[in-house]
């Protein structure tokens, strides 16, 4: 299994956190404020980009649905689409993609609380 960087691993808890607590999605400067605590983080940033990139990776090394389902562009109530092709590169269309992405965000709110602390 593939080790986490420290920034994937705060996101991967954070959202773990999140969505345990009843709350079904953060926006990416949500997520990206709340790391700031630790880490200064934009929500546009690359290195932001590339750990929930990861994360995504991670979840899907350890057949656990990917908890970046939950993170959506602001008044999009979605991912943005830079997320589809990582989170699903094998589906060609982006409807599909986007029914990929509404089933599994069903599984990663179903599932929050037996998704394990950390990765």
């Amino acid at each position: 299994m593939t080790e986490l960087t420290p920034i994937a691993q705060h996101i991967y808890r954070h959202l773990v956190k999140t969505l345990r607590m009843g709350t079904l999605s953060i926006t990416y400067r949500e997520l990206a404020e709340a790391l700031s605590k630790k880490t200064p983080t934009h929500s546009r940033s690359s290195k932001l980009n590339a750990a929930l990139t990861e994360v995504t990776k991670a979840c899907r090394e350890r057949a656990l649905p990917a908890v970046t389902a939950a993170v959506w562009k602001a008044g999009a109530r979605r991912p943005s689409d830079g997320y589809f092709p990582i989170a699903y590169p094998r589906l060609r269309s982006f409807e599909t993609q986007l029914e990929a992405w509404r089933e599994e965000h069903q599984r990663v709110v179903r599932e929050a609380a037996s998704l394990p602390a950390s990765l």
